[in-house]
């Protein structure tokens, strides 16, 4: 994966105007001496407590070829000054290694502009915004500083960096005619002191030094007792006064679709005594995207990772960096500072992706632009020999082409499924040769190879090939025996087995039949005797009947008794039968 891009905290060395000077080196000559300068105008005034001015970041470019970049850092002291502003409109530089700021009593620049250069006395860099705010001398002196010709080479040919004073002085009344002498004098008037001076907070833009994008700008105060209005105006001037009109008692208000720049809330109180001090708070306002741009990808040899080129910039807040995503959204985004134009590719696989740059400005506007692009894959390993079979005892070997100086990597895919991975390199010819130590089990194997350059990028997998692993023959004749010997075991124990089973259902059988036969006796014999018996009873029982009345009667109903007995004892003599003729079959 890519590394992340980090803020190089160092001095920018000025790449993007490496990217306009290439344009034509034959015409490069030898850079003349150092002879530019950086100056602020004016270099010197006097102000009062409380007003604001602005002066100019110049440059002279010594003539010569002239110039086409420069940087520089600004100190100022911040007990007499506040830095309220920077601008970089009308300067002579179109693009920012390092956009105009402020940041810790310091003015911070750095710019450059494509051929042809600038030539002048007097090139306007950028404009900065003063308050007044103490009395005394205030310096403002560059302490950093370059400015680079237009030789093909980036020759830094700054001779001098100039500085400049200003005085600070408190307000002064107007000067008062004296009637009796008719002098005029002028006095100094002491500064007031703050009084019931209110304090502003905004929940929408609660720090006055950063952008937003959201033009619904909403403000807050609390009212101290005995105030009895308010006085209050919202300008794109920084030290207003609201007027001595009072506009109503309320602490709150609401300023919606503001429009895009820096903005100045104005408030004051007035109670029972007098108008207090008023009290100023800045709000930045910048709700469009930074320009439009493309994205280009100049084509590089095979085996080499291209550059991703690209440059816009904010007009308002200023642009604050770049965020790339290679081929999915939801990765980690690849951070760029606002001056870079150029973006390394690697560690990706071959094939086609898709890159979106992302382009952030200082109040969180957003504009993205995409490009679809290709990795082209080396060229694949060529396999010239290796042996079709070998043995358990036998090393593996192969040998081929490929891309000179590259890494092969070697793939070994077992009968089991799994895959072994080894390297090896081509030489400066091409050639390469792997002999494996690894002994291989009895089975078929797949083998292919990938070559991978210094650069990391790699080819799309060789031709596969398999080969087999084989035992030796003894192995082989003794396998067979011994699964010979063992299937004819195994068969004479199953004809056993089936044997065993025969004669113990026959045996089960047979126990069964003399069981059953001797039931049938049983109930027989067991049947007959009570038949013999009944007879006997029944002919008994007739014969004191005979030559009676109702003999013939008791005749019949002997005959019925003893057909029903019959009956009964042939039910159950068929069902020993049944059981004899269930178990036969």
């Amino acid at each position: 994966m890519f590394k992340k891009i980090r803020r190089n905290k160092s001095k920018i060395k000025f790449l993007i105007v490496l990217l306009f000077l290439v344009f034509n080196f034959s015409q490069i000559k030898e850079a003349k001496a150092a002879s530019a300068s950086l100056y602020l105008a004016p270099a010197a005034g006097t102000y009062v407590i409380g007003s604001t001015f602005s002066i100019s970041v110049k440059v002279n470019s010594g003539g010569g070829e002239g110039i086409n970049a420069a940087e520089g850092v600004i100190n100022y002291d911040t007990n007499l000054l506040d830095a309220t502003a920077v601008s970089n409109s009308g300067s002579i530089f179109p693009f920012w290694t390092v956009q105009p700021a402020i940041s810790g009593g310091a003015i911070r620049f750095g710019g450059g502009l494509p051929p042809p250069a600038y030539i002048g006395t007097a090139g306007h860099i950028i404009k900065i915004t003063f308050k007044a705010k103490k009395a005394g001398k205030a310096a403002v002196r560059f302490v950093s500083g370059a400015v680079l010709a237009n030789d093909g080479k980036g020759t830094n040919i700054l001779a001098s960096m100039g500085s400049a004073s200003y005085v600070i002085s408190p307000k002064v009344d107007a000067p008062k005619q004296d009637t009796g002498d008719k002098q005029i004098k002028q006095e100094s008037k002491i500064p007031e002191e703050e009084y019931n001076k209110p304090i502003i907070k905004s929940s929408t833009h609660p720090k006055e030094e950063i952008w937003y994008n959201n033009n619904n700008v909403k403000f807050s105060w609390e009212l101290p007792s005995g105030v009895t209005g308010v006085s209050i105006g919202f300008d794109q001037e920084p030290t207003s006064d609201p007027g001595p009109k009072s506009d109503g008692d309320f602490n709150s208000k609401e300023y919606e679709d503001t429009e895009d720049g820096i903005w100045y809330l104005h408030l004051k109180f007035k109670d029972s005594r007098k108008w207090g001090t008023i009290a100023h708070y800045k709000v930045m306002i910048d709700t469009e995207a930074p320009l439009p741009f493309e994205i280009t990808i100049p084509e590089v040899e095979i085996g080499e990772w291209p550059v991703m080129q690209f440059n816009t910039k904010d007009e308002k807040s200023g642009l604050k960096k770049y965020e790339i995503l290679i081929g999915t959204l939801d990765g980690d985004a690849y951070e760029l500072e606002a001056g870079k134009t150029e973006f390394q590719l690697r560690d990706l696989n071959v094939g086609k992706h898709t890159a979106i740059v992302k382009a952030i400005d200082n109040a969180g506007n957003e504009r993205v632009a995409s490009v679809n692009f290709s990795i082209n894959a080396l060229e694949s390993p060529k396999i010239k020999n290796y042996p079709r079979e070998i043995k358990p005892n036998d090393n593996f070997y192969v040998n081929g082409t490929a891309p000179a100086d590259s890494e092969i990597l070697l793939f070994i895919q077992k009968s089991n499924g799994d895959v072994y991975e080894d390297a090896v390199r081509s030489d400066v010819n091409g050639d390469w040769f792997y002999l494996s130590l690894e002994k291989f089990d009895k089975g078929r194997y797949i083998f292919w190879a990938v070559a991978k350059n210094k650069n990391g990028i790699e080819s799309i997998p060789s031709k596969k090939i398999s080969f087999l692993a084989t035992p030796p023959v003894f192995a082989v004749i003794g396998s067979f025996v011994i699964n010979y010997f063992t299937v004819l075991v195994s068969l004479l124990f199953m004809i056993f087995l089936i044997i065993a089973l025969i004669l113990f259902i026959f045996i089960a059988i047979k126990r069964k039949l003399r069981k059953e036969t001797i039931e049938i006796e049983q109930v027989l014999h067991d049947n007959l005797e009570t038949y013999a018996k009944d007879i006997d009873n029944e002919f008994l029982r007739l014969s004191k009947y005979e030559r009676k009345v109702g003999y013939k009667q008791e005749k019949l109903k002997t005959k019925t008794i003893l057909k029903k007995k019959i009956e009964l004892a042939e039910k159950k003599i068929l069902k020993e039968i049944k059981d004899v003729e269930d178990i036969v079959k």
